[in-house]
C-alpha cells in the first residue's frame, strides 16, 4: 500500500502496478519509425512547424520509452544490478554512434547509418535511464529532491553559459558525439540533439516523483513539455538553450501542491 503523505518511501516498488514492457516496445517502435521515416520525407527548406513537429515526434516515444524503462528496471533490478546495466547500455550506445550514429555517418539517409543512430540513441537512453534509477533510490526526502533540482539547474547552466559544454561546443569537441542523442528532422537524419544529462535527470525526476508519493505521470508529461519549449525558444533565438533547468523546473511546478504541504508540515511547531 502506498503511504498518503509526501515523502514516505513505499515498501514495494511504486512502478508495481504498470507494465513496463508494452510501454518500451510502444517507445521504441515510435523512435524506430521517427528515425527511419523523418529523414526520407525530404524537404530541401525545412519550416517552423515542420521543425516544431519533428520535436513532437521525437519526444513522444523517448518519453514513453522512458517511462516504459523506468517500471521495466526498478521492478527487476537491485541497485548493483543498475549501474552494471547502465555502463553497459553505455557502452554499446557510445559503440554504435562510433559505427555510424554520428554526424558525420549521417549525411544521407542510407538504411545502415539510420539503424546506427536508432540504436545509439536507444541504449544511451536505457543507460540514462538505469542511472538515474540508481541515484533516486538514494534520494529519501522531498527537501533533498528539492536540492537535487536547484544544484542540477545552476550547474547546467554555468556548464552551457561558461563552463565545459560551452567549451567543448566551441571547440566542436569529438567527445559530443557520445554525449549527444541526435534525433532526425523532414529530409534530414542530423535534425537536432539533445544532451544524455537531459534524460538522466527526466529519468531522476520522473523516480523521485513515484518514490516520494508524489506525481509521476505528471512530472514525465511537463518534463518532455519543457523540453520541447526549451528547444522552440531555442529555435526561435537561434542558440541551444539548456532544458535540464527546464525539467527541474517542470519537477516543482508538476508536484508544488504536494510538496508545498510537506514543506508546511514539517515546519509547524510541534
Amino acid at each position: 500500500m502506498t503511504p498518503e503523505t509526501p515523502g514516505e518511501r513505499p515498501h514495494a516498488t511504486p512502478f508495481a502496478a504498470t507494465p513496463g514492457l508494452p510501454l518500451v516496445v510502444s517507445g521504441l517502435a515510435g523512435l524506430a519509425a521517427v528515425v527511419a521515416l523523418l529523414p526520407l520525407l525530404d524537404d530541401d527548406n525545412v519550416s517552423f512547424s515542420e521543425q516544431t513537429l519533428s520535436y513532437v515526434l521525437a519526444i513522444l516515444p523517448s518519453g514513453v520509452l522512458v517511462y516504459g524503462l523506468l517500471v521495466l528496471l526498478d521492478t527487476r533490478l537491485r541497485t548493483p544490478w543498475l549501474l552494471v546495466v547502465s555502463a553497459a547500455a553505455g557502452v554499446g550506445g557510445a559503440l554504435a554512434a562510433y559505427l555510424g550514429g554520428r554526424p558525420e555517418g549521417l549525411e544521407d539517409p542510407a538504411a545502415l547509418p539510420l539503424a546506427l543512430l536508432f540504436l545509439a540513441d536507444a541504449l544511451r537512453m536505457a543507460a540514462a535511464v538505469s542511472l538515474a534509477l540508481a541515484l533516486a533510490r538514494q534520494v529519501t526526502s522531498p527537501g533533498a529532491a528539492l536540492l537535487v533540482a536547484i544544484v542540477a539547474s545552476a550547474s547546467d547552466l554555468f556548464s552551457v553559459f561558461a563552463g565545459p559544454t560551452k567549451a567543448l561546443v566551441q571547440e566542436d569537441a569529438p567527445i559530443l558525439d557520445f554525449l549527444l542523442l541526435i534525433f532526425p528532422t523532414f529530409g534530414y537524419p542530423l535534425g537536432f540533439a539533445l544532451g544524455v544529462a537531459d534524460f538522466i535527470f527526466l529519468a531522476l525526476f520522473v523516480a523521485l516523483a513515484a518514490y516520494l508519493t508524489l506525481k509521476p505521470l505528471t512530472t514525465l508529461v511537463l518534463g518532455c513539455a519543457s523540453i520541447l519549449l526549451a528547444m522552440l525558444v531555442g529555435l526561435l533565438l537561434g542558440t541551444a538553450l539548456p532544458a535540464l533547468p527546464a525539467i527541474a523546473l517542470s519537477f516543482l511546478a508538476a508536484n508544488a501542491s504536494p510538496l508545498c504541504r510537506y514543506f508546511f508540515k514539517n515546519r509547524r511547531p510541534r
